[in-house]
């Protein structure tokens, strides 16, 4: 049950101009949970959540659906649960209000009206209030909302439309633990992409301990009925023993929810991670002196490392991915560093790394990521933010700086290409938009053999990659099991179907990408049914996980929005009346590979689809003669992705 709302009561005391009402007013605000000046009692334990509702809490009601969790468990006077709650378009979440969870009762101590959750002084303010109000032995902060990694932050307020810079939640969180003399025992996110080595550096100074996801999170978010739970049973377990129930409970939630879940959640020691910092500096000295020797050749051998390792928030998406890779993953031993230089980092991250699970989707992951751009030209911004982070060393700066440099001189690395290797018949196509003479390239910059499908004006309509075992078998309708189509009144349209990521090699289940325009045909008597509103360019979420081998459709990613996240594109529903067309791989002005809509002249049609849609899997004998090519995609910077200009 909710508190009454203390404003109202204020106005009701001015109007009576009563002294003895005001003092009882006083004395309720302070009873209700330290709002007022007096704090509460030394408890054991406080633990502070900020929560940005966004779109998470308006559309889905997470928020929400974690504060119940939270409600679920029996209050303790040893533990206070308070909150900071808004940014979300949705009733009682417009104004930021501050409350505390005391089992089925939450009490709202204070409505602070439209203040910018976007705003380091907004969390500043809530931590020294949390940390005096609420007396503890041991304060936690919990970070709640969208995350994207420590170029992006989290959240994203929507109605300033600013977000927390990881400089901001570091100098809101320094300020405030600075006034109270005292550190943070643990610093929590519940959000996507917080588990950086980055992120860590920039909580060392103010937590003893760090919670955070190498992975995109689930919506449903962290278990907070079993975090509450441990808390309120063993109060003083160390904080380490507290992390590691959060750890396990969140892989054991996901898992519940969804057998096939990705995920993966880390407890840090941050008291340890300065030698995870200097091991990765000193890696980082040794390949910039390799970058300025022999720029060209040491770029080409990270990106050959990076692509061996596994990435986080690598989606192709205008946004940009977020450029995460596992410390651990890494293929480190294909560079040429210095006797010792990777056995020191691997034995600082062990010794940082307290806790880590993923679940099966993922293997041999060492528990953080580190900022190690490819898609250099899209993610430019993101370099010029990582390298103004003062408390990430100079020397690893310095190696982002230059590699980025030189990832972005076209006079040094070949642009991206596309073009025709061989042919199934032995016959050369056509000459086509796209093809571009790769016989002569260094095999070695071929990053990706495709088998490929042109119709008959020379485009190319689908596209799938080809793995080690079926480089030489052209069009193998056994790797994955033939080609993507729908049907439109009887006659298939090819799409293009894109590994999810770097995973496809790995996963199971399956997960595709296919670039296309996505109509909205619901009726709507303010858009007209050809009006160019109705298109999002964007990727098909394509996944065999409810019935393994038989895929489906199961969402769509907006390639012009990131859905109020940090800047992490988050997937959304197909439309309940919608349909698609392929688009088709071209190269723009740039020379650039781009996903562009299909010329006026073809005669291409939008293909209806619904949610859970199974998609075809054509063979080559259902393929026209003649049009099996095998292309060589040369994009070692990653440049091939979606394109967002306007229609």
């Amino acid at each position: 049950m909710f508190a009454p709302d203390f404003p109202a009561f204020r106005l009701l005391a001015a109007r009576l101009r009563s002294a003895f009402a005001i003092a009882a007013l006083a004395l309720l605000v302070v009873s209700c949970g330290g709002s007022g000046s007096q704090p509460a009692a030394k408890a054991d334990v406080t633990l502070l959540v900020y929560m940005m509702g966004t779109n998470l809490e308006s559309e889905d009601g997470s928020a929400t659906g974690n504060i119940d969790e939270m409600r679920s468990v029996a209050p303790s006077d040893r533990v206070n649960v308070v909150l900071a709650t808004g940014a979300a378009d949705k009733d009682g979440w417009r104004t930021v209000q501050r409350k505390r969870v005391r089992g089925q009762q939450v009490d709202v101590l204070d409505d602070l009206g439209n203040v910018d959750m976007g705003s380091a002084q907004t969390l500043q303010d809530f931590v020294s209030w949390g940390m005096k109000a609420y007396p503890a032995e041991r304060t936690m902060l919990v970070l709640w909302d969208h995350g994207g990694g420590p170029n992006r932050g989290i959240g994203s307020d929507p109605f300033t439309h600013n977000s927390l810079s990881l400089d901001d939640i570091r100098s809101a969180i320094a300020l405030a633990t600075q006034a109270a003399g005292r550190k943070l025992a643990l610093v929590g996110f519940d959000a996507c992409l917080m588990g950086s080595v980055e992120v860590a550096q920039a909580m060392a100074p103010y937590a003893d301990y760090m919670i955070g996801s190498q992975e995109l999170e689930p919506g449903a978010g962290q278990d907070w009925a079993a975090l509450l739970s441990h808390l309120t049973r063993s109060p003083t377990d160390s904080t380490a023993a507290f992390g590691r129930t959060i750890v396990d409970a969140f892989i054991a939630k996901q898992l519940k929810d969804d057998a096939d879940a990705e995920a993966t959640l880390s407890l840090i020691d941050l008291g340890r991670i300065d030698g995870v910092g200097a091991a990765l500096a000193d890696i980082a000295a040794t390949l910039n002196g390799q970058l300025t020797a022999d720029p060209v050749q040491t770029w080409l051998d990270i990106a050959d490392a990076r692509a061996r390792a596994f990435l986080f928030g690598s989606v192709l998406l205008s946004a940009g991915p977020a450029e995460l890779v596992d410390l651990g993953m890494f293929s480190w031993g294909s560079l040429r560093l210095a006797d010792g230089q990777r056995e020191r980092l691997t034995q600082a991250l062990e010794q940082a790394v307290v806790h880590q699970k993923h679940t099966a989707a993922f293997s041999n992951l060492a528990g953080l990521t580190f900022y190690l751009p490819q898609r250099v030209a899209e993610t430019s911004a993101d370099t010029k933010t990582y390298t103004s982070l003062s408390f990430v060393s100079e020397t690893q700066r310095a190696f982002i700086r230059q590699h980025s440099d030189i990832g972005t001189d076209n006079t040094r690395l070949p642009l991206p290409a596309v073009g025709i290797i061989d042919w199934h018949d032995g016959t050369p196509l056509a000459p086509t938009s796209v093809q571009a003479p790769l016989n002569a390239v260094n095999r070695a910059l071929v990053a990706q053999d495709f088998a490929a499908v042109q119709n008959a004006a020379g485009w190319i309509t689908a596209l799938k990659p080809l793995t080690d075992g079926t480089v030489d078998q052209l069009v193998d309708p056994a790797f994955m099991q033939g080609w993507f189509r729908l049907d439109a009144a009887g006659t298939p349209v090819y799409f293009s179907a894109l590994p999810d990521g770097m995973r496809f090699a790995v996963d199971s289940p399956e997960n595709f990408l296919i670039p296309v325009t996505l109509r909205n045909d619901a009726p709507d008597d303010n858009v007209p049914a050809d009006d160019p509103r109705r298109l999002q360019r964007g990727l098909l979420i394509v996944s065999d996980a409810a019935k393994p081998g038989v895929l489906r459709i199961t969402g769509f990613l907006n390639a012009l929005g990131n859905n109020d996240s940090a800047g992490v594109a988050r997937p959304q529903g197909v439309p309940r009346q919608a349909s698609v067309q392929p688009l088709w791989l071209a190269r723009n002005k740039s020379n650039l590979g781009r996903w562009f809509p299909p010329p006026a002249t073809d005669a291409v049609p939008f293909v209806p689809v619904i949610d859970k849609q199974q998609i075809s899997r054509g063979t080559r004998d259902q393929l026209p003669s003649g049009t099996h090519a095998r292309l060589g995609i040369v994009d070692v910077r990653g440049w091939i992705s979606l394109d967002t200009a306007s229609y």
